[in-house]
Order: C-alpha cells, then sequence, then structure tokens
C-alpha cells in the first residue's frame, strides 16, 4: 500500500491552532456577519464534520468563500487589488479588439460587490507514527472550529488580507512537507491542483477528488510507476440554493446560477488561483523539481484553464524556470470561442454585453500542455449555446464548432477513444502533442456517460495516461 498513498510525515512545526474543543462549530453569529450562513455553510462545512470527510492522500484544501467587501475589508479602488492588472497584451496574431474584450470582461468579472476570499486551509496526511489519516486545521476566518478555537483568528472585517496571508505561508508549510517526505524516503512525485465546478459542496468535491485520486495513483501502480503527487485541492460556491435536485425552488435558483457562478469561477482564475498556478507552483516546482498537473471537472476545468491563461494579469507572477503545467480538462464548462481569434456574441447579446475577447487564442503560450475530453452524453447547460453562442467544449456543440471552422481546428489534435481498451493509446497521443504543441482534445464518449461521471476508475486510467504521455 505504501505505493498507493504517499504518506506524509506531521511531525514538523504545526500552525498555532487549538485542538482543545472537538464539538465545537464555527459560529453562527459569525456566519451571518461574512454572508455565509444558510446553504452557503456547504462551503465550509469540512470546518464543523472534518474528521469524518478525509482525504486518502496527502495535501491541503483551500476554502474559498464569498462575502459583501466591507464586511471582510476588501479593497474598492476597482478590480486591481494591488495584486492584479488588466489583460494589456494583444495575441500574438490577435486583434486590438480582442483585447478590448478581454479588459471589459475582467473588469466586470472582478468588479463585484461580493469578492472572493481564503476562509480557511486545511491539511492531509499520515502520521508517521500510527499510520492513521490524519486532518489538521492550517488557518481559519472563523474564531471556532471543529478543531477548537482557533489561536490569532483575524477580526472578521480583515478576513481578505489575511487570507491572502494565509495562503502565501502555506507555500511554505508546502515546501516543508515535501523535503520531510523526501528525507523520509517517501518523496511526491508531482504538486497535484484539484478543482470542481458548478453544484458542488465541499463534500461532493472532497469525494470526487479521492476518486481521482485513488483511481489515478492504482494505475500508476499497475504500471509499476511511482505517482504520489502533493495535492492542493480548493473549494468554492458554486451554485445557489440548497442541494434537493426534486425541489423546484431549487431548480430554478441552480439554473439562475449559472451566468453568475461562471463569473466566479473566472473571478477565481483570475485572482486566487492565478496565483497559486502562476506564483506559488512556478516557486515550488523551481525549489522541488516537481512537475505540477491541473486537473479541473466542468467550471472547476474554466477556473483553472482562466488563471493558467492570465499569468500576464498578475503582477507577483513567476517565471517557470522548467515545463509549463499538464493541465487536464474535464468535460470543461467553457466556451469553444476562448480559442477563436474575433469570436463575438451573436446578436442581440454582443449589442447588450462584451464578449470574453478569446483569451484561450495563444493556445501554447503558457509552455505546459492542454488536454480536453468531451462526451456525446455530455448535454450540461444547453441554455447557454442559445443565449449567448457558448459552445462548451466539454459537449457535442463544441466539437461540432472544429468541423464548421478548419482554422479554429488546426489548432486541436483530435483523439476518439473508442472504448476502454484503447486508454493506452493515449500516451502515444500525448506524446503526439508535446511536439506539435497543440491541444488534446478527446472524445471520450466510450468512458464518460454524462457531464458528471468522472469519478470511475476508466477516468481515473485517463488521468494516468495523460499525465504519463503529456511527459509527466
Amino acid at each position: 500500500m505504501d505505493a498507493l498513498v504517499t504518506t506524509l510525515s506531521l511531525q514538523s512545526a504545526q500552525p498555532p491552532i487549538s485542538t482543545a474543543r472537538i464539538n465545537s462549530h464555527v459560529p453562527a453569529a459569525e456566519e451571518r456577519s461574512l454572508g455565509t450562513s444558510g446553504v452557503s455553510a456547504r462551503y465550509h462545512a469540512l470546518l464543523n464534520t472534518p474528521f469524518s470527510h478525509p482525504f486518502s492522500g496527502a495535501g491541503y484544501l483551500i476554502g474559498i468563500e464569498k462575502s459583501p467587501r466591507a464586511r471582510i475589508g476588501a479593497p474598492h479602488e476597482g478590480p486591481d487589488f494591488e495584486r492584479l492588472q488588466k489583460p494589456h497584451r494583444v495575441p500574438d496574431g490577435g486583434l486590438e479588439r480582442d483585447l478590448d474584450q478581454q479588459q471589459r470582461t475582467f473588469t466586470a468579472v472582478m468588479d463585484d460587490p461580493k469578492v472572493m476570499f481564503v476562509s480557511h486551509i486545511l491539511r492531509y496526511g499520515l502520521s508517521a507514527s500510527t499510520a492513521m489519516s490524519t486532518t489538521d486545521l492550517h488557518y481559519s476566518a472563523y474564531s471556532h472550529t471543529a478543531f477548537g478555537p482557533t489561536l490569532d483568528s483575524p477580526r472578521l472585517n480583515e478576513s481578505y488580507a489575511h487570507g491572502w496571508k494565509a495562503l502565501d505561508g502555506v507555500e511554505a508549510q508546502i515546501l516543508t512537507d515535501i523535503t520531510d517526505a523526501e528525507t523520509a524516503g517517501r518523496p511526491f512525485t508531482h504538486l497535484m491542483l484539484l478543482s470542481m465546478g458548478w453544484n458542488n459542496d465541499q463534500f461532493e468535491a472532497l469525494e470526487r477528488y479521492n476518486a481521482i485520486y485513488q483511481h489515478s495513483t492504482r494505475w500508476a501502480a499497475t504500471q509499476g510507476r511511482a505517482f504520489n503527487p502533493m495535492v492542493i485541492g480548493i473549494t468554492w460556491p458554486s451554485v445557489w440554493g440548497g442541494k434537493s435536485p426534486s425541489d423546484l425552488a431549487n431548480r430554478v435558483l441552480h439554473l439562475g446560477s449559472y451566468p453568475t457562478k461562471s463569473m466566479d469561477a473566472d473571478e477565481i482564475g483570475f485572482g486566487i488561483v492565478n496565483h497559486i498556478v502562476n506564483a506559488m507552483l512556478p516557486t515550488l516546482e523551481a525549489a522541488t523539481g516537481l512537475r505540477s498537473v491541473l486537473i479541473g471537472h466542468s467550471m472547476g476545468a474554466r477556473v483553472l484553464t482562466r488563471a493558467y491563461y492570465s499569468a500576464d494579469t498578475l503582477r507577483g507572477a513567476v517565471a517557470r524556470t522548467g515545463a509549463g503545467p499538464i493541465v487536464i480538462g474535464l468535460q470543461a464548462a467553457f466556451s469553444m470561442n476562448r480559442f477563436r481569434k474575433g469570436a463575438q456574441l451573436l446578436p442581440p447579446f454582443r449589442w447588450m454585453t462584451t464578449g470574453e475577447g478569446a483569451p484561450y487564442q495563444d493556445h501554447a503560450a503558457p509552455g505546459g500542455a492542454l488536454a480536453l475530453t468531451w462526451a456525446k452524453g455530455d448535454t450540461a447547460n444547453p441554455v447557454a449555446r442559445y443565449a449567448t453562442g457558448a459552445a462548451h467544449v466539454g459537449g457535442r456543440v463544441g466539437h461540432n464548432m472544429l468541423n464548421r471552422r478548419p482554422a479554429l481546428a488546426e489548432r486541436f489534435e483530435r483523439m476518439v477513444l473508442t472504448s476502454a481498451a484503447d486508454l493506452p493509446r493515449v500516451v502515444e497521443m500525448g506524446q503526439k502533442v508535446q511536439g506539435n504543441r497543440k491541444v488534446l482534445y478527446i472524445d471520450a464518449s466510450s468512458i464518460i456517460a454524462s457531464h458528471g461521471d468522472i469519478r470511475n476508475p476508466n477516468v481515473g486510467e485517463l488521468v494516468w495516461r495523460l499525465i504519463d504521455g503529456l511527459g509527466g
């Protein structure tokens, strides 16, 4: 089992967190003050029941929540926030109109009266002394959690700045964990960043992370390969309403949340995850020699690809000294138009709002490798297609756009996965796009039956073979 599960010593210095009162939960008054109460509490639920929902590997979970700016001390000077700047470079071979639309999109996304912030960070591993799975609190904006009272918790109206401080601080702790594991003879092999999408609360996201982690590490083991990633997972408030899909009010809220949550995903990609992808991970890569792997599903793929293509908007971006990350988008919920130079919204929407400006059109610029899946059975959110012309890459409409636009199709290397038995060929295709620098676009209908069907073992094998083939 040691080859399947990374063991992480937790004997290094711990953050100043008390564990004296295990029955303490997040105070309801603080939830109300931050605007994170009610159904929104689903996005810090792991602070209340962390031990019944463990992660099976080693790593960190970064909990992102959303609050009115004034309540958490977020700046009001516009979308800059000192860390960010508007897109300022016309893509190679692109149009001035594209840059203008990218800037308008950035401003619209980042100028929400509510803002995303890091509210908590959990740390997962295996105890060196007992070999038991452990969960520890690294940071919390709340004064009490299931771990007990939080020492040195910030004032609520300082939560925005303290969330960034905690994110900066976790980088050093991750490096310590990697060094300790190497010393103990159980080295990590990769840095893995995971993001799930629309209508996934913390428990659902963690369940999916466990499935991806377990299935991919087990497949690597069957090939005699060590695959022990240091995992960083994010959770974010990805839907309105409660959990019941049969309740009409919830269904209306779920569907109605889509435009807002699309922008929220882009906000996180421009901001918090941009910092992780283009500052934290390059620093860790340079210090450890490990390669980063980014895996996102649905709007989680939207978050990660937005970050992947947004280094220019991050003032503190760190130049990579080695290969860029391997990025895997499972049934991604963003439009194929993001790759298409000069793309515009359909009328009458183009007269009322701006397009996105094809922010991914310079597809190879970040220097990593991008692979996307689509499936015939993925019919999620067809309304977006008819409302704005957004042809989601995870469904048939995204694939069909390539058939209609040969110039766009030239950016992609397409593959049809005929069955699960065809999965070994993914390695060969991955090696091919390493040479031609195209986006690998896989028809995975034979192993993915619907938009959310990503927890099965075949997808875990696909993930491992993509990492192997793309140079991981």
